[in-house]
C-alpha cells in the first residue's frame, strides 16, 4: 500500500513528519457584522498524530516526554504591518486530545482559542518546520512544510467579515498500488451564496516596487487590453513551476542511525540522534525518546514591500505525487505505483463571492 497526506489549509496548510500526521487551522469572526474598532475572532487548530508515540492529554505535543521545547507560534509571515496588532499576543501550536484510535495508531487533537485584532486586519499566518519523514520515490528527507493561513478581516461588498469555508479530511489516507484512488475533501461555507472550490498550493514570491516607464503604467491601467490579460497568465504560470529536489541525505540511513545520518531520517527515529546529524563514530543507539530538529525553511522576510507567501514548502504539486495525479473540484484522483511509499499533498480552499453583477476572486 501507498500512504497519502492531504496538506489542507482552509485559507490556510496540513502536515507529515515522524510523529506528526497532518492537520487544520481554521479561523471565524465572532460578530461577522460587528463594526466596532476591536474584531474578536476564534482561531481553531486540529492535528492527527502518531499514537502512542505522541500522549492523548492536554497541551500537545509537549504533554509527552522528550517533547517539552516543541512548542512554538503561528507567526505572521506576510503583510504583518497590518496584523491588527497579533504579534502582541500571538497563539501557539498546542492542542487537546479529543480522540485516539490504537488500531489506527493515531490521535486527534483541538484546540480553540479567541483573540482580539483591529478592525481591518489582514495577513497571513504560517506553522513552519522540516522535520519530515522521507518523502516521495526516490525517497527525499529534509522536505519543508509550510502550514499558512490567511486572514482578512476586511468587510466584504455585502456589508460583513468574511467567515472562511470548513474542510474536513482523515490524514494518512491509503490506497492500493496500480489502482486508480480518488479522495474527496469535504467542502462547507457558512456565507451562503459563495462558491467554494479547492486548488493546488503555490509558492508566491515576494516583490519590490519600482517606478514604471510611461509605457508601464499605460499598461498598468488598461485592463481591458486582450493581450495584457493573455500575459499575466503566463506570468502567473510561470511562478508556479517549482523544480523537485534531486539527492537523497538518508540514502544510507533508513536500516539505522549511522554516523552523520540526518536526525530527521526514518532510521534515526527512536534513537538518541540530537541536533542535525548523528555525532556519534559507531552511530546513535536506540533511545526512549526522540527530539525533533526543525530545519530552516527559505526566508520569506526579504522582500521590503511584500514578503513570499509558501503555502507548500518543500511538497509544491507536481513534484510532491505521483505521475498522472489530477484536482478535479476538491477531488484528487491518482494511481501509487510503489508500494510502501509516503506522498504528501498540498491543497487550499477558497471562495469566491456571487452577487448579482458582481464577482470577486479571493
Amino acid at each position: 500500500m501507498i500512504s497519502l497526506l492531504l496538506f489542507l489549509c482552509l485559507c490556510c496548510i496540513v502536515t507529515k513528519g515522524i510523529h506528526f500526521n497532518g492537520g487544520t487551522i481554521t479561523w471565524e469572526p465572532v460578530y461577522p457584522y460587528s463594526n466596532l474598532s476591536i474584531v474578536p475572532i476564534t482561531i481553531t487548530q486540529t492535528y492527527s498524530w502518531t499514537y502512542p508515540t505522541i500522549r492523548c492529554a492536554t497541551d500537545v505535543p509537549i504533554s509527552t516526554s522528550g517533547r517539552g521545547s516543541a512548542n512554538t507560534n503561528l507567526t505572521c509571515i506576510t503583510d504583518c504591518s497590518t496584523d491588527g496588532n497579533y504579534h502582541l499576543n500571538p497563539v501557539n501550536i498546542l492542542t487537546d486530545c479529543q480522540t485516539v484510535s490504537s488500531s489506527m495508531g493515531l490521535m486527534t487533537s483541538q484546540r480553540s482559542v479567541n483573540i482580539n485584532l483591529t478592525a481591518g486586519a489582514h495577513f497571513y499566518l504560517a506553522y513552519e518546520g522540516s522535520a519530515w519523514v522521507a518523502l516521495n520515490d526516490p525517497a527525499q528527507s529534509g522536505l519543508e512544510w509550510s502550514i499558512v493561513c490567511s486572514i482578512d478581516l476586511r468587510m466584504r461588498p455585502d456589508g460583513f467579515i468574511n467567515t472562511p469555508p470548513v474542510a474536513s479530511v482523515v490524514s494518512p489516507q491509503y490506497a492500493i498500488v496500480n489502482q486508480t484512488t480518488q479522495i474527496t475533501i469535504p467542502v462547507s461555507d457558512a456565507n451562503a451564496g459563495d462558491d467554494v472550490r479547492c486548488r493546488w498550493s503555490v509558492y508566491t514570491p515576494g516583490y519590490r516596487r519600482r517606478k514604471r516607464s510611461d509605457e508601464e503604467d499605460k499598461h498598468t491601467y488598461n485592463v481591458y487590453e486582450p493581450h495584457l490579460r493573455k500575459k499575466a497568465t503566463e506570468d502567473e504560470e510561470i511562478i508556479h513551476i517549482r523544480k523537485k529536489r534531486k539527492g537523497d541525505p538518508c540514502k544510507n540511513c533508513y536500516s539505522g542511525c549511522g554516523h552523520k545520518c540526518p536526525c530527521s531520517c526514518s532510521g534515526c527515529n527512536g534513537t538518541t540522534c540530537s541536533g542535525t546529524k548523528c555525532s556519534v563514530s559507531g552511530g546513535c543507539p536506540a533511545g526512549t525518546t526522540t527530539i525533533d530538529t526543525p530545519g530552516t525553511l527559505a526566508p520569506t522576510s526579504s522582500y521590503p514591500n511584500r514578503q513570499a507567501i509558501d503555502e507548500c514548502g518543500g511538497i509544491c504539486y507536481p513534484g510532491s505525487v505521483p505521475n498522472g495525479t489530477t484536482l478535479s473540484g476538491c477531488t484528487i484522483s491518482f494511481i501509487g505505483l510503489v508500494p510502501d511509499t509516503w506522498y504528501a499533498v498540498a491543497l487550499q480552499v477558497s471562495r469566491s463571492i456571487l452577487m448579482e453583477a458582481f464577482y470577486r476572486n479571493i
